[in-house]
């Protein structure tokens, strides 16, 4: 049987309407949207929750009148009368329960209208949190019962109704406190979920800002030692050799270097800062970075780039990190080989192409993990395209770049 009682939050206070009535979603739970936090309902659930149990109320009602009417049947008019106020006193058994009890005790004790005093004492354990009312609701029902069947007069059968009394009186309002017990324990479970589930995610939280620190340390005391010692010789070198184009290779190495250790330390800043105050990330490079990014390079690159400023940061940095991704390779596939880059816009897609011919010397011999692919097949993933790459029989290269503009 669906309580039509008022009921209460986890935290034991009653939710009220405006009018007053218990309020609570259909399965006795509160809205909760996707996060854990309380959604507060519209105006039309709230409407539509109302009328539900208004139409519960009439439904309650009207069942207690019939069953009031066969008990009833052949009864005085004034005895009829009670029955009748003990069944509309239903009606307000939400907002005032003890209303609804009292109204239904005539017609209890002279009529013998069992089921509008259960249903009032159903709803009274539903509501009450203080023990000691619905204690005192159970004790003047089951008085009355026994004043009404003369108890005292018949001691032989004071067993059989005391036993009648408890039956109309204690266990509805036991069945009632039941219910409200059943569902303010399972609101606590729910409560319960959460809070573990936070605490997972705030553990998981803690775990990888450990994971990031650790990181972060070995990235400045291990990798950033070792770009700097190259920086250093690098120097060195420029200012020894007597070759031109070795000084030339020289100061690329060490102003890629350079470059190299102020993004390490712009990750080491963003990955020591988890878990802590929100720092800005360094500058992002754009398209207008590119040239630069060519020229440092080292390698016979031709550009063409007819691509709109307009794109969006994102879209840029994807067109930048392809660009430098392909030297990248160029620089271990296809070492001495001319790179030719090119970007436009075709059918409503950038289309970017890195090509590298063949090699023309030695390879290097350099560690790869295919990150980088990787790295790039999800920027283009995030902007709803893809990247390719081709080797071709003569030993050249293709990356391409493409996404809607």
């Amino acid at each position: 049987m669906t309580s039509p009682a008022a009921e209460r939050s986890p935290g034991g206070a009653e939710e009220r309407t405006p009018g007053g009535a218990g309020e609570r979603s259909p399965g006795g739970a509160e809205r909760r949207s996707a996060g854990g936090a309380e959604e507060p309902p519209g105006p039309g659930l709230h409407l539509r929750r109302r009328w539900q149990r208004v139409a519960l109320d009439v439904l309650i009602c009207l069942v207690a009148a019939a069953g009031s009417g066969f008990v009833l049947y052949g009864s005085d008019p004034w005895t009829i009368a009670l029955g009748v106020l003990a069944c509309a006193g239903l009606l307000v058994r939400r907002r005032w329960p003890w209303v609804s009890l009292v109204l239904a005790l005539p017609g209890f004790w002279w009529g013998g209208t069992f089921l509008p005093v259960m249903v009032a004492l159903f709803t009274l354990g539903v509501q009450r949190t203080r023990r000691w009312e619905t204690t005192i609701g159970v004790a003047a029902a089951a008085l009355v019962y026994l004043v009404s069947m003369d108890a005292w007069d018949y001691l032989t059968f004071l067993t059989e109704t005391v036993v009648y009394a408890a039956l109309y009186t204690a266990v509805p309002a036991l069945l009632g406190a039941f219910l409200r017990a059943r569902r303010l324990l399972a609101a606590q479970l729910v409560e319960l979920r959460e809070a573990q589930g936070l605490e997972r995610r705030q553990a998981a939280q803690v775990a990888l800002a450990r994971e990031r620190a650790v990181l972060a340390r070995e990235m400045h005391d291990v990798v950033s030692h070792q770009v700097s010692l190259i920086a250093v010789q690098a120097g060195a070198l420029q200012m020894a050799s007597p070759d031109e184009q070795a000084r030339e290779v020289a100061r690329t190495i060490r102003g890629l270097s350079v470059t190299t250790l102020d993004e390490l330390r712009s990750m080491v800043e963003v990955l020591r800062a988890a878990g802590g105050h929100r720092r800005e990330l360094a500058p992002q490079p754009t398209l207008a970075d590119v040239d630069r990014l060519v020229a440092d390079s080292g390698i016979d690159v031709t550009c063409r780039l007819d691509l709109p400023a307009t794109l969006s940061p994102s879209q840029q940095r994807a067109v930048y990190r392809t660009v430098q991704e392909g030297l990248t390779n160029a620089r271990k596939h296809s070492t001495g080989a001319a790179v030719a880059v090119t970007g436009l816009v075709d059918a409503g897609q950038v289309v970017l192409h890195v090509d590298a011919g063949a090699a023309t010397l030695p390879l290097l011999d350099l560690p790869s993990a295919h990150h980088g692919l990787t790295g790039l097949g999800e920027r283009a993933e995030l902007l709803g395209g893809t990247v390719t790459s081709e080797t071709h029989d003569d030993g050249s290269h293709r990356l391409t770049l493409r996404f809607p503009a």
